[in-house]
């Protein structure tokens, strides 16, 4: 298991780690560093990573 560490207000932060598991689409941004970055604040629907357009 690889532990990376994270430090941005993202989705899959918890505790200063990354929880993402799984490979998933490109968030398109990359002013955050991080291409899987997903706002802690904005709502999140369920399965958004399948709605991404």
């Amino acid at each position: 298991m690889m532990n990376i560490n994270c430090s941005e207000k993202c989705l899959y932060e918890n505790e200063g780690t990354c929880t993402l598991n799984r490979v998933i689409i490109s968030s398109g941004n990359i002013s955050s560093g991080c291409p899987y970055f997903r706002d802690k604040q904005k709502p999140q629907l369920e399965n958004s990573d399948s709605n991404i357009k």
